[in-house]
């Protein structure tokens, strides 16, 4: 379960198809003509953050130009093939939804994100405009992940390492939920719930509980669940035991974080070119190769 989503990524399978945005994961306020809304600081300093988790999700800047320059390549290539497309100010493109396995992370309310264009069109969906938009071979936004990436088998090789990083996700998750030194910090968070008047045998059971729209800090079970993590040192200890658990999932496979890595340099580069950017400016965001 995640405090944003309701539902954590390492429970569902990921689609067939995975486009540079989806696997970025940005937050996108689409065609508000508004910045995206600052998010709360996160109560998860990045150096608690696991590899997959800091190499994936942990990239607000860098997938905010790739999704950016993306989406001025797709508005291109609809307007050539006679349809409209909104082009994407990277203001509006707000930081990517980083999965949170251990239910709240604070009593912050999420900031929804917007919908994407084409489900915004209102009335039926014209076909042509999502073959134009989809298709698999000569769609615009195939097109644009190609010229992001340089080559079409740069593409799927993105597709298949985050297919591997997906499935070391879920390994280390299952891994470390079946550790006993995870078992005995949710038995301790468990205790002080107790204390408090609730009955939960873990963190992610108080979010399941909690009313589809609840504000947080309304909600008695909410407040108990944060207290207690801080009581506890939940959250620390829960994501050193995540970080070491997706350590040991991604020994098998050495190249899949160097790969990641790698392809999205190479995208974060192209897109800067793409939005104008200049080469030699110290502030890039770009990851190191």
């Amino acid at each position: 379960m995640t405090s944003s989503g309701r539902k954590d990524l390492g429970g569902h399978r990921p689609p067939r198809h995975l486009t540079l945005t989806a696997l970025l994961l940005p937050m996108v306020v689409a065609c508000s003509g508004a910045p995206a809304p600052s998010p709360a600081p996160d109560p998860v300093p990045p150096h608690w953050l696991p590899p997959i988790y800091a190499a994936v999700y942990d990239t607000a800047e860098v997938g905010g130009e790739i999704t950016a320059a993306q989406g001025r390549l797709i508005a291109r290539c609809m307007r050539e093939a006679g349809f409209t497309y909104p082009d994407l100010d990277p203001a509006e493109i707000g930081a990517p939804d980083r999965p949170r396995p251990f239910g709240l992370e604070s009593l912050e309310q999420p900031v929804a994100a917007g919908e994407s264009p084409i489900a915004e069109q209102p009335g039926r969906v014209d076909q042509r405009y999502v073959r134009a938009l989809y298709d698999d071979e000569d769609g615009c936004q195939t097109q644009a992940d190609v010229r992001l990436l340089g080559e079409r088998q740069s593409l799927r090789s993105w597709s298949e390492t985050r297919v591997g990083l997906y499935k070391a996700e879920v390994e280390a998750k299952n891994l470390l939920w079946r550790h006993p030194d995870f078992a005995e910090l949710n038995a301790r968070w468990a205790a002080c719930m107790k204390r408090s008047g609730f009955t939960f045998r873990d963190p992610s059971q108080v979010l399941d509980g909690l009313p589809p729209k609840a504000t947080f800090r309304a909600e008695p079970s909410a407040r108990a669940d944060v207290a207690c993590k801080d009581r506890t040192g939940y959250l620390r200890s829960a994501y050193t035991g995540l970080a070491r658990a997706q350590r040991h999932a991604l020994a098998g496979s050495p190249d899949l974080l160097p790969t990641w890595k790698a392809l999205l340099r190479r995208q974060c580069d192209t897109a800067r070119q793409i939005l104008a950017r200049p080469a030699a400016e110290a502030s890039s965001p770009c990851p190191a190769a």
